[in-house]
């Protein structure tokens, strides 16, 4: 029997003690920017951030006269240029001089 009173007790005393801690939650407002600002990620302030930027390297420098790529294109920074003949020597008529005209 004493082991039934001492749970019963136990058993009142945790609830008396859940039932308090309870009645402090309720006592806080709960709104919505509160729960946004726990869930939100952490952020650097602004003062940081460009302090950080600053010391950073900065990207390399570019090669004024272009890259050339495998396939002959050239690539300048982040614009890349093609120039393909689209007659290659030996596949195409040149158009014969007219009349009267002397060939240069």
């Amino acid at each position: 029997m004493n082991k039934l009173a001492a749970f019963a007790g136990s058993l009142v005393l945790v609830g008396v003690w859940s039932a308090a801690a309870l009645a402090d939650e309720a006592k806080s407002p709960i709104s919505a920017s509160m729960l946004l600002s726990v869930v939100a990620p952490i952020t650097e302030s602004r003062e940081a951030a460009f302090d950080r930027a600053m010391k950073e390297p900065g990207p390399p420098a570019r090669r004024p006269d272009g890259e050339i790529q495998p396939d002959g294109s050239v690539r300048y920074g982040s614009v890349t240029i093609t120039v393909r003949n689209p007659c290659p020597p030996g596949t195409h008529y040149e158009l014969q001089p007219l009349p009267g005209r002397v060939r240069k």
